[in-house]
């Protein structure tokens, strides 16, 4: 896979992600290699059409020329300014190679898990499966592997589709039972819709027995307001099973959620007294070790701090009879920077991508590739405790420097050549939307995507502007024609049916009955 080939996936990926993003969300695009700088300023910038035009730019001149892979540094970024309690955000990654400190990237994603999603693609013949799947596993997001000479859009449509599913945010359960029951996780990730949410009730051993009357339940509350989500009420007592498999899962969630843990009180503490916060700092650690090893004993559970210790008995204490073995271990691919010598920079720069969808979401975007930029341009300095990103707004290349893509491609837009296949003319479309969900199409291509002329939709009788009635003709030939590529299309049909039902002062029956007209004209012979 071509280093053009793969910056073009980027290309079509991105330009996805950018036009199914909601109106009013906040979105950036973090660009990295052997260092990393944001398009914006501040971590993520308002959706509008200014944003939206600068993205589109930078998208478009985007080259393969910013060195190796450091995921790290970018994410630990990330990790410094988290959302704010009423958002969550989702960060979309692509990548074609490899990283040499995956346990330690995959540690950071881990602390990050009660506020962050990632949705991790694997792009080719050699991602790191380790990495793909762990990004995705550990911040309850999803993975998928996308084979060579694939377009990837269709994959990245449809896990953006599931991403783009409303979320609750600052959750917890109250136990209404007699009993001290502790919640593992402690702190619970946001839900999202047609997603499991695993929740375990941790009592003492010495509670063999759990007390029940009718007021007993469990509820699901949102903060802060304890607004109830769910509740249901137990009416029946609980039969006591010795099989400890289930305590034992939710020790292993506690440990691990215990072995992560850097709540944000933390930081501001080391920020507002670095002498006395070292002293709680370090008090709080030994007592998350304590816990986590009282924890590892009495469920046998490995930890960090803890190892299973195998001893040999045996009736015949002569050696002998011994014999050396050799057993051959298979490295795998993940594995090899322990044994083989990685240079610094890789000859075949990586591809990392991300965004974030939701109305009440940040959203974060990441490339590994950026457009040329000067010479004095900060970047980051690792060394900084507390950086701000100073990196500066992204400036558009000269039309000199301008890829032969680039020029094929503005070329196409002026003489509006569109493509005959379906998935091209629905991905067409798309980059054709305005950033507020609007269609501006002139009437010759309507005319040619409808087969009708454009007479057989009066605007007197919709009583409806020229833009208005454009966007709902092309919600309509989505829904019907192109249909089988709902998961490309889901993100833009949806602002723009928000969109229409804002315009209509959120009469949502007269955008369907409007659609409902327009298919009837559509389906005349």
């Amino acid at each position: 896979m071509s280093d053009e080939n793969k910056i073009e996936l980027a290309r079509q990926a991105m330009l996805i992600f950018l036009k199914s993003l909601p109106t009013n969300c906040h979105f950036n695009i973090i660009r990295f290699g052997s260092n990393y700088q944001s398009l914006f300023d501040e971590i993520t910038a308002i959706y509008n059409e200014e944003n939206v035009q600068l993205a589109e730019q930078l998208i478009n001149r985007m080259q393969a020329d910013l060195g190796g892979t450091e995921l790290l540094q970018p994410l630990q970024w990330l990790e410094q300014y988290p959302p704010s309690a009423d958002r969550a955000r989702q960060v979309f990654l692509l990548t074609d190679g490899e990283i040499s400190n995956v346990s330690e990237v995959l540690a950071l994603c881990r602390s990050m898990v009660s506020s962050t999603r990632i949705f991790s693609f694997g792009l080719g013949h050699s991602p790191s499966r380790a990495l793909v799947k762990g990004l995705a596993r550990t911040t309850n997001g999803r993975f998928v592997f996308i084979p060579p000479k694939t377009n990837v859009d269709i994959y990245v449509g449809e896990q953006l589709q599931k991403a783009l599913q409303p979320c609750i945010t600052n959750i917890h359960v109250k136990w209404n039972l007699e009993s001290n029951i502790q919640t593992v996780p402690t702190r619970l990730p946001p839900i999202y819709a047609n997603d499991r949410l695993i929740v375990y009730g941790m009592l003492d051993k010495s509670d063999e027995k759990i007390s029940i009357n009718h007021n007993s339940s469990v509820e699901l509350l949102s903060e802060p307001d304890q607004h109830r989500l769910f509740m249901t009420q137990i009416n029946r007592t609980f039969s006591v099973n010795h099989n400890v498999t289930v305590a034992r899962l939710a020790a292993k969630a506690l440990i691990l959620e215990l072995q992560f843990e850097k709540t944000i009180h933390d930081v501001n503490e080391q920020l507002d007294n670095m002498t006395t916060s070292v002293d709680r700092t370090t008090e709080k650690a030994a007592s998350r070790k304590k816990r986590i090893i009282d924890l590892s004993l009495e469920y046998n559970i490995l930890s960090p701090y803890t190892a299973f210790i195998g001893i040999e008995k045996r009736t015949n204490m002569s050696n002998a009879e011994m014999v050396l073995r050799e057993v051959p271990i298979q490295i795998s691919t993940d594995d090899r920077h322990l044994h083989v010598h990685q240079p610094l920079s890789c000859p075949s720069p990586s591809i990392h991508c991300g965004f974030s969808p939701l109305a009440r979401c940040q959203r974060i975007a990441a490339t590994g590739h950026s457009p040329s930029y000067e010479a004095s341009s900060p970047g980051y300095a690792s060394a900084s405790p507390s950086y701000v990103p100073t990196s500066p707004s992204y400036a558009p290349t000269s039309p000199d420097d301008e890829t032969e893509t680039c020029k094929k491609r503005k070329r196409c837009a002026l003489e509006e050549i569109w493509p005959n296949d379906d998935q091209d003319i629905v991905r067409q479309l798309i980059i054709k939307q305005k950033f507020n969900g609007l269609w501006d199409l002139d009437i010759k291509t309507i005319e040619n995507l409808t087969g009708k002329s454009f007479a057989t939709f009066p605007l007197i009788s919709f009583q409806i502007d020229m833009k208005t009635l454009i966007t709902i003709i092309i919600i309509s030939i989505f829904e019907t024609r192109f249909s089988p590529f709902e998961s490309l299309w889901h993100g833009v049909v949806r602002k723009a049916r928000t969109h229409l039902t804002n315009l209509f002062e959120n009469d949502s029956n007269k955008l369907d009955r409007l659609l409902d007209e327009i298919n009837k004209q559509l389906s005349k012979n």
